[in-house]
């Protein structure tokens, strides 16, 4: 048998020998495919509280993965390990804990047991290696529920996200309309930042409180038409004033600054509440006018992250309307953009050198995405 001889020490002539060398090792080909195993445990990891499930029983569902085989067939899918081996797979944990914890995750439906007349793991073959009985742990019922966990974890994808932006606007609120709540409302709202609260109950908060106080449309001064004080001194012209008009250079970049430029008149109020429905649960009345949901464009705008940078320059490229089109779009799709400031600034970036559609932006976002997946029933 040939020996290759090892030594990181270097050689007279100054090189350094590795083996084996680079050359030597398997060039990967294609994409490695995850192991089925850790992704059925990410799912439950995942899903850990609507399983009803402690980090200890985590710990032991790793465990008991980690003594099958990777990807494993139907019949590989059962442990013979002692109790010794599975604690010490299970970070140590003692031998009375772990039997409490297999038999909640027995209760619970991911795992399930076949105990043997003496009470330990093993298998029956027959003289042809046939196996007859298997006595042992069994993690076919996780194999089993592998779609309905991928569902639930979407599920709990989306909530946490839409938690996440409840507690956001119960924060902003408190923070700017903090004079204008009630003693036992204010109380209420800074408890609920503290405890560990469903949708349901936050969005429920939300509609106690009110409106931001700044959250009115505030025109800028440039949008106030000023006396031409030119005009007025060098007197009365010859022609008249719609000459004037057919004289203005413009150049080849339109500003934005007006909000009749951009005016959303594809869409009605109704068709915009309709495509993005998960608006209505944020809003403390139904919005009647585009008044009101500019109003809460600009109240829901820091909930996702917008900052004012960024809302003040899409005010100034799609107007008020379409600015507000553009910021309700990002809460609908708030479960699907991981960074709804980044993909607002990519936006308008991209329209630096065109006239840009709110509305067309608009129905991007609350269009469903087409890997949607759907709960089974």
């Amino acid at each position: 048998m040939e020996q290759i001889p090892y030594s990181p020490l270097p050689r007279r002539d100054g090189r350094r020998s590795f083996a084996p060398s680079l050359h030597a090792l398997p060039q990967r080909t294609g994409k490695v495919s995850p192991d089925l195993r850790w992704h059925l445990l990410d799912l439950v990891r995942i899903c850990r509280e609507r399983l009803q499930l402690r980090d200890r029983d985590i710990a032991v569902l790793r465990g008991l993965l980690s003594l099958l085989p990777q990807d494993p067939q139907p019949d590989q899918r059962m442990v013979f390990a002692s109790n010794r081996v599975l604690s010490a797979r299970c970070d140590g944990i003692d031998e009375r804990t772990l039997r409490r914890r297999l038999n909640h995750l027995r209760s619970v439906g991911l795992v399930s047991k076949r105990p043997s007349p003496n009470g330990k793991r093993y298998q029956i073959r027959n003289s042809e290696a046939d196996v007859q009985l298997s006595y042992g742990i069994s993690l076919t019922p996780l194999f089993d529920l592998h779609p309905h966990l991928e569902a639930l974890a979407e599920t709990c994808h989306q909530e946490a996200a839409e938690v996440k932006a409840l507690r956001a606007v119960i924060r902003d609120r408190l923070f700017h309309c903090t004079s204008a709540l009630a003693e036992t409302l204010l109380e209420t709202a800074r408890l609920a930042l503290r405890r560990k609260l469903g949708p349901d109950e936050l969005r429920a908060i939300v509609a106690s409180l009110p409106l931001r106080e700044d959250s009115a449309p505030d025109h800028s001064p440039h949008d106030v038409t000023k006396p031409d004080i030119a005009s007025e001194k060098s007197g009365e012209m010859t022609a008249r004033n719609g000459q004037n008009d057919r004289h203005i250079q413009r150049s080849g970049k339109d500003t934005f600054d007006s909000d009749s430029a951009q005016k959303p008149q594809d869409i009605s109020i109704d068709e915009c509440l309709e495509m993005a429905a998960a608006v209505k649960d944020y809003a403390p009345g139904p919005p009647r006018s585009w008044s009101d949901l500019i109003r809460l464009s600009d109240s829901l705008a820091p909930a996702i992250g917008l900052s004012h940078p960024v809302l003040g320059l899409a005010k100034e490229r799609f107007g008020l309307q379409g600015c507000a089109l553009v910021v309700l779009g990002l809460v609908q799709a708030f479960g699907r953009i991981r960074s709804p400031g980044a993909y607002l600034t990519a936006v308008l970036r991209k329209t630096e050198s065109r006239i840009s559609d709110p509305v067309r932006v608009f129905h991007s976002l609350v269009r469903p995405a087409p890997s949607a997946r759907c709960i089974p029933g």
